[in-house]
């Protein structure tokens, strides 16, 4: 199966952690993010999903032969007129060729293929592509299946965090704000260039 850099159909980003990895399950930390996209549009991407399952299951079957294997969950479920694909990228951990440690984090981008800073927190809601590679892999427990890799992610309309709208203003109590303190940040955001978007 070929590594080959796919670009999704635009979706809605439902939990994304694109900006810091989530650590609640693993502490090297895992960026991910599960896309909703209208059955309707998701059509070519379950067929190339649904195509890529079945070569690592030929796969798998090849390298263990006499062996039942069975399938691993999918990485995507269907419910009601919309799919959700889940996609991935470990944080940290050790190439298992070289036994080097690496730290690696998804680059973004916006509808113009330029560098989302850091600073900007992509949240749930906002509507993307994702690049991503479908990796076979295969484990006794788990059977024959594929993982969506995530590369990138390019944001189309963005929702962001900030500020809270539950509740429209009111006559009635109101605070003094204090001064704002000046933050001083030493981490510098890298340049990314793209050529998947």
């Amino acid at each position: 199966m070929s590594q080959t850099t796919n670009i999704s159909e635009i979706g809605e980003a439902i939990y994304p952690h694109l900006n810091k990895p989530d650590v609640r399950f693993s502490e090297a930390g895992e960026y991910k993010v599960t896309l909703k996209v209208a059955k309707s549009d998701a059509t070519a991407m379950l067929k190339l999903y649904n195509s890529a399952i079945e070569d690592a299951l030929k796969l798998a079957e090849q390298n263990h032969k006499g062996k039942g294997i069975k399938n691993a969950p999918k990485p995507f479920t269907e419910e009601d007129n919309y799919v959700f694909f889940k996609f991935k990228m470990k944080a940290t951990g050790v190439n298992q060729k070289t036994k080097e440690k690496f730290s690696q984090r998804p680059q973004l981008f916006d509808a113009k293929k330029n560098p989302i800073p850091l600073s900007t927190i992509i949240w749930g809601g906002s509507k993307m592509r994702v690049a991503f590679n479908l990796v076979p892999y295969y484990t006794p427990m788990l059977g024959a299946g594929i993982t969506a890799r995530l590369k990138a992610v390019q944001v189309i309309s963005l929702v962001e965090g900030k500020d809270s709208n539950l509740f429209s203003k009111e006559d009635g109590y109101e605070t003094t704000p204090e001064p704002k303190a000046e933050v001083i940040s030493n981490e510098t955001s890298e340049v990314q260039e793209s050529k998947d978007f």
